[in-house]
């Protein structure tokens, strides 16, 4: 008989998950052309980085009905940036019904003036398939023309939430990466002891639209004995003097364990008070179905 009682008490801690119900998430290798440049890992210093705002989109969609198994739904898609005090620098949005183009003259005929958008796919598990793809592509499409607008009028240093990969190519965008799904450096171990408040080597990324970006690894919080990633972003801008002065704002931005925050380990406070901001903004019927 073994004697788990004894081994937790040994252990100094039961801090036990659940673990394995579901193989671990694949990680892509990046085929873009990677090039470190820069020494071990350090500590971060210096003056943090001087932004206008931080950017972050969210969508919701619910099923509101089927017609002979076909699906119609109700999407709703935001996006906005916000700067000191919570100050909306700029804001879209859009509420619509999207189904297929065989019931868009029945949906039309409803009250409440909806917009709707169509697809041309028929069978249900096709327009599941096709209808996500347009919600996604949606709000991406609102954050990029958002980015677009703010650029062109003048507008400071904005954060984007995730990568800068097909965004303008303009100093004033620095990008924030919560995910370690995609491997970039071929060597990753001087990430996995890397201590908080550290980032790691410099590294060049040339993408293949041949514009160049550049990246780091940031240890938000203390990994303790948790998992090699737990609190570890990674950072994109283009121009390598700036990722000292993000990595500085981002330790700023970080949030406590007991924000309510499941991400709070790798997600900013700023960030996510754009959520906040734009779920505070969505129709209550999102609400009552999350």
């Amino acid at each position: 008989m073994y004697d788990l009682r004894t081994f937790f008490k040994s252990l100094g801690r039961f801090g036990a998950v659940r673990a394995l119900d579901v193989s671990p998430t694949e990680r892509s290798k990046s085929d873009e052309d990677i090039a470190v440049f820069d020494e071990l890992p350090v500590a971060v210093a210096g003056p943090a980085l001087s932004v206008e705002g931080f950017l972050d989109g969210i969508q919701a969609t619910l099923c509101v009905t089927h017609r002979v198994q076909r699906p119609i739904y109700l999407y709703y898609c935001a996006a906005a940036v916000l700067g000191g005090a919570a100050a909306v620098v700029g804001l879209r949005e859009e509420l619509s019904l999207l189904c297929s183009d065989k019931d868009a003259e029945w949906l039309s005929s409803l009250e409440g003036g909806l917009p709707i958008d169509q697809l041309a796919d028929d069978t249900p598990p096709e327009l599941e398939r096709a209808a996500h793809r347009l919600v996604g592509l949606a709000r991406d499409n609102m954050e990029r023309s958002l980015v677009r607008d703010l650029l062109e009028e003048g507008c400071g240093t904005l954060v984007v939430d995730g990568s800068l990969t097909g965004r303008p190519t303009d100093t004033r965008l620095v990008g924030v990466v919560k995910t370690t799904a995609s491997q970039w450096l071929d060597d990753e171990s001087s990430l996995w002891p890397l201590e908080e408040g550290f980032r790691s080597a410099r590294f060049l990324v040339r993408g293949k639209d041949h514009v160049e970006r550049y990246s780091c690894y940031l240890q938000m919080t203390d990994k303790g004995d948790s998992a090699w990633n737990s609190g570890l972003i990674r950072l994109e801008t283009f121009d390598a003097d700036l990722l000292e002065p993000l990595a500085v704002l981002c330790l700023n931005e970080r949030q406590g364990s007991l924000s309510g925050d499941r991400r709070w380990d790798r997600h900013l406070g700023s960030v996510a008070a754009v959520e906040k901001f734009l779920r505070s903004r969505r129709p209550d019927v999102f609400e009552m179905h999350p």
